[in-house]
């Protein structure tokens, strides 16, 4: 009879442990799961309409994850995502700066301000939170905050060079999109961006796109929506990433890695016998549980 009774527990307890590791199984996919959902807005053309031009696109040459799609006339590289729901969940560090997520639309608009401006914005969850909770970037070096300015898509100023084009949440944008206006031509804009199509690029920028001129008002005209583009109000001063404050911020950052490496013995020690204690104390719960 006691034998049974601890067979009877033993297999609970069992079933406990495989029940708890289903449910943190079900939990991470299902946690990936709604993270890549889509938000559904209109878009100005048709569903066949978009399909055809992304079945155009997808008829050249694609390129593979981590490969250099091309170089804006601004001339920072723009590398390919492999497809455009991939996510690498890898970091991407400059000269030991926060980029972003390789290789999303986001590093690639964060990466473009740190090598042509000197400057960095805050993170954010998806390129739509640029619109409304990005209002400067900052300097590396000294922090300086340089204002933003938004122009909606329907404004009375030309679009600008050298600012951010960002799109909201939408079809096939389940987090919205950014580029770089990198040149503003008499009827047409064109841009450098990651993560839209994964083609190489046939000149120094990644797509050019129309703009109108009516009643007073610049709209751009492209297949999705876009909220508008973000000037920065640096009146031309700030200036690419340079040699001097390459190596200022290696120093800097060699100095902060210093510190966290200087605390890494102690802190590994504590982990040690952290591990120790636990296996100890599993030990003697299974072997209550199963003897």
């Amino acid at each position: 009879m006691k034998n049974r009774f601890f067979i009877i527990r033993k297999r609970l307890m069992m079933k406990l442990i495989f029940s708890i590791i289903f449910l943190v199984v079900f939990y991470k996919y299902s946690h990936l799961a709604k993270s890549s959902q889509s938000k559904g807005f209109s878009i100005k053309l048709s569903y066949s309409q978009l399909l055809k031009e992304r079945q155009s696109s997808n008829d050249k040459k694609l390129a593979p994850y981590n490969s250099i799609l091309g170089v804006a006339s601004s001339n920072v590289a723009a590398y390919s995502n492999g497809n455009d729901s991939y996510i690498s969940y890898e970091d991407s560090y400059l000269y030991g700066i926060y980029m972003g997520i390789k290789w999303q639309c986001v590093e690639y608009a964060r990466r473009w301000t740190f090598l042509r401006k000197s400057s960095v914005f805050e993170r954010v969850i998806g390129a739509n939170d640029i619109w409304n909770q990005i209002y400067y970037i900052e300097k590396v070096l000294d922090k300086e905050k340089i204002p933003l300015k938004k122009h909606s898509n329907g404004s009375p100023n030309r679009p600008i060079n050298e600012s951010y084009l960002i799109y909201p949440i939408q079809k096939d944008m389940p987090y919205g999109h950014v580029a770089i206006i990198v040149d503003v031509l008499k009827h047409s804009i064109r841009i450098a961006e990651q993560n839209f199509y994964f083609n190489y690029w046939k000149m120094n920028y990644s797509r050019e796109i129309p703009y109108r001129f009516i009643n007073n008002l610049y709209y751009i005209e492209d297949i999705y929506q876009i909220y508008g583009w973000i000037e920065i109000q640096d009146h031309k001063q700030l200036k690419p990433l340079d040699k001097l404050t390459i190596q200022t911020i290696k120093i800097k950052n060699e100095k902060k890695f210093d510190l966290v490496s200087s605390s890494e013995p102690k802190n590994n020690i504590y982990y040690f016998l952290l591990l120790i204690v636990l296996f100890l104390s599993n030990f003697k719960f299974y072997e209550h549980i199963f003897l």
